[in-house]
């Protein structure tokens, strides 16, 4: 069986199941839909009988009742309706008119169980359904049941049951169903058509391929693949016979000098390509044991350590840095340097790495202004290792001729930098989502995770040394309405508008915490009562000079904070934002658009409220 039939086969058995499925599903749908609507029409005929009987009982006109009943028997699709007495009414007022007693099983269950019973009747030409429904007495309806009657409150009274005929839903479910039968198999049909169409130049091409690849692989490489008249097989046939050529014109220039090699034992080895290819083989065999090696290290600080291993021992370079570099922020970090960096490219723009070429100073003096070496040389090589980062390589020697051999190294350097490069990659990416654990990424805050690793590194060091935090919890007020009224996006911007505020209020010491929603905690590091005051006070009034867009709309929102001091008021720092939620939320029930500040009567204040 060829690729494509079985391409076939397949999506012909995925269609057939998914048509049997969708005409299951369609048909219990209008069953369902069928059933429900029969229910919903006797139990609203129940309750029009029941208040019909209800009115006649009220008008002292049950003896007329039978021409009420009458009437409802003939609503379409009612094939039969009659009324069962319980035994108690049957003792009280007897047995009625044409004898309203228990028909049957059903009825006698009703009026035991006070629980309604349905039964379907299908056959080949009619549906129908069976609905017994119980009349229970009470007292709080609009009508005093127990008024008349001789029961209880919650007894059943009597019963309606009504045959309800269905056959019309059946036949438009079957109509319905029809017609959605033809149409999916007319959508599969023409599916089946496209795919086979647009398929087949694939796996002609797949099967050329394969007859190409066989021979090669059995040593003949002068097959060629037939592309076939789709413009993309084209192209890649046409790849893959340049490939060939070129691969057969290698070869066959490879079999050539080995033939001459052989020949020539004067010839110098490094004529040989075979010899040139164990080289090769050598050199990546090294540089594999770096990629192994690397790929076990924990961190990026190691990789770069295992370079600058393999710059000093290998390569024998004596003076060099690798320099990181920002390609968004331009932010240039020495991360590694035998003799410290000779250039002040940290606090400048790389002449390399804007470039994006080799600076060599043997080439030209005083290429790079921001070399402080002037009697020394220079080669700054510039390596891409992702859309973010760059790595420059910048070797210091002493000469013109260290510079020339230095310079040869640098295809074997490239090598090792791109061998290094995933490593790298992987290294920062983990920095960065280490990074990004810790950090709420709509504010550029801490995080909750954040907060949890500070209270447990660095506030038992506060309480070692005595130094005290400020803790302020800060919420917007009323924050629902502004998701409610312009939705979240708006939202989201007052968010990031109160986490300004908050940043351009504290120092670069304090720690501002998304806490959570429109929560913020804020850790403000050895200060007092009131620096903590004033600090929470700028935060409030700024926020409340804040003018939000939503559309052509403008409008300012308050916040409220509560503020706490450690370890004054708790050496918890858990039980200090504990505190300083509760002056928040006394904040919040006293007006809003203040600033409380934490006190241990607030604690028995709700402490009060909880009991009650």
């Amino acid at each position: 069986m060829s690729t494509r039939q079985k391409v076939t086969l397949v999506l012909s058995g995925l269609f057939i199941t998914f048509f049997i499925a969708m005409i299951i599903i369609i048909s219990l749908n209008f069953r369902d839909f069928g059933v429900k609507s029969a229910e919903k029409r006797a139990m609203l005929t129940a309750e029009v009988v029941k208040s019909g009987l209800t009115a006649h009982m009220v008008n002292g006109i049950m003896d007329k009742r039978h021409y009420f009943i009458d009437q409802i028997e003939n609503i379409e699709n009612i094939s039969a309706l009659w009324i069962a007495r319980s035994p108690t009414v049957i003792k009280q007022y007897g047995e009625g008119f044409n004898s309203e007693i228990a028909r049957d099983e059903i009825d006698k269950r009703v009026l035991s169980s006070g629980k309604i019973e349905k039964e379907m009747t299908e056959t080949a030409t009619k549906s129908t359904m069976r609905m017994t429904i119980p009349f229970t007495a009470s007292a709080f309806g609009a009508a005093n049941c127990l008024s008349c009657h001789d029961a209880k409150e919650g007894e059943v009274l009597g019963t309606i049951s009504m045959v309800i005929d269905i056959s019309d839903v059946r036949g438009s479910s079957f109509t319905t169903v029809g017609y959605t039968a033809i149409l999916i198999l007319l959508i599969m049909f023409a599916v089946l058509l496209v795919v086979n169409k647009f398929l087949k130049p694939y796996v002609n091409i797949f099967y050329s391929i394969r007859d190409v690849m066989l021979a090669a692989y059995n040593g003949n490489y002068s097959g060629r693949v037939d592309g076939g008249d789709l413009s993309e097989s084209k192209a890649v046939a046409q790849m893959l016979n340049s490939l060939l050529e070129k691969l057969q014109k290698v070869f066959d220039e490879i079999d050539k000098k080995v033939y001459i090699f052989v020949q020539n034992k004067n010839k110098e080895i490094s004529h040989d390509p075979l010899v040139n290819i164990n080289d090769t083989i050598d050199k990546l065999s090294e540089i594999y044991k770096f990629k192994q090696t690397i790929e076990h290290d924990e961190n990026l600080e190691d990789i770069y350590d295992r370079l600058a291993y393999v710059f000093i021992n290998k390569f024998k370079i004596e003076d060099f840095s690798i320099i990181e570099a920002d390609t968004h922020s331009g932010i240039k970090k020495v991360v590694y340097s035998v003799n410290g960096c000779h250039c002040d490219l940290v606090d400048g723009q790389c002449r390399a790495d804007r470039i994006n070429s080799i600076v060599d100073s043997t080439i030209f003096d005083n290429t790079c202004s921001k070399f402080n070496k002037p009697d020394l040389q220079y080669l700054c090589i510039p390596y891409s290792i992702s859309n973010e980062l760059n790595l420059i390589i910048s070797v210091v020697t002493q000469d013109k001729e260290e510079s020339y051999r230095v310079r040869n190294l640098i295809g074997l350097i490239e090598d090792y930098i791109a061998t290094a490069q995933p490593a790298i990659v992987s290294k920062k990416l983990m920095q960065i989502l280490n990074k990004m654990a810790r950090v709420d990424q709509l504010t550029g805050m801490f995080n909750r995770k954040y907060l949890d690793e500070f209270a447990e590194t660095a506030i038992p060091q506060a309480l070692r040394s005595k130094t005290p935090y400020g803790v302020l919890m800060i919420d917007i007020d009323f924050f629902k309405m502004i998701n409610d009224t312009y939705g979240h996006d708006i939202g989201d911007e007052a968010i990031r508008i109160v986490s300004r505020v908050i940043k351009e209020a504290i120092r670069s010491s304090d720690v501002p915490i998304r806490f959570g929603g429109e929560e913020f905690i804020v850790l403000l590091h050895n200060c007092d009562k009131a620096h903590i005051k004033d600090v929470a006070e700028k935060i409030r009034t700024n926020f409340a000079k804040q003018v939000i867009s939503a559309g052509s709309e403008t409008f300012t929102k308050t916040l409220s904070v509560g503020a706490v001091m450690f370890p004054d008021d708790s050496e918890s720092i858990w039980k200090c934002i504990k505190y300083a939620d509760i002056s928040l939320y006394h904040a919040k029930e006293h007006g809003r658009n203040q600033v409380v500040c934490f006190e241990q009567s607030l604690i028995k204040n709700e402490e009060m409220k909880n009991s009650f």
